[in-house]
């Protein structure tokens, strides 16, 4: 973990790689599950949500591209706190993983990092904005337990 928040990668076709220690908060795990990094789910058919086992190559998942950055926090924004501690994941039921704290969300070649506070980021895959959650969870009727 940086002082700044964690550290999201976004690359290719595959998971959310959390590079930070995290702190994730499920059904049945409302303490969390505390990790020293994690492959988080953002295909949506993972059955071990939310957390990856690989199912985005069986149903050839695609999600490469740019992050949009026109919603991330300045730099004297995302340095002007204090050292950031451990980052908690909220899954939410059937609905979007939601980070608390800042987080460094880098894309495809670590291209395009930003920074961005308590973002939203999708775990269902029909999101238009990807990494972000952008509500399609409830159109295509998206389900995972959650929080």
């Amino acid at each position: 973990m940086t002082a700044d928040g964690c550290i999201v990668h976004c690359g290719g076709d595959g998971p959310l790689l959390v590079r930070s220690p995290l702190r994730v908060r499920t059904a049945g795990a409302e303490d969390g599950i505390e990790k020293p990094k994690a492959a988080l789910c953002r295909c949506g058919k993972s059955a071990n949500k939310p957390f990856c086992d690989g199912a985005h190559r069986d149903i050839e998942f695609r999600a490469s591209g740019p992050i949009d950055t026109t919603r991330a926090m300045s730099g004297s924004e995302a340095t002007s706190g204090e050292e950031a501690g451990e980052v908690v994941v909220t899954a939410h039921a059937n609905g979007p993983l939601h980070f608390d704290g800042v987080v460094e969300i880098s894309g495809e070649g670590h291209e395009g990092s930003a920074h961005f506070g308590q973002p939203w980021l999708c775990r269902c895959g029909a999101s238009q904005n990807k990494p972000f959650c952008d509500g399609s969870h409830k159109e295509i009727g998206f389900e995972a337990e959650g929080l």
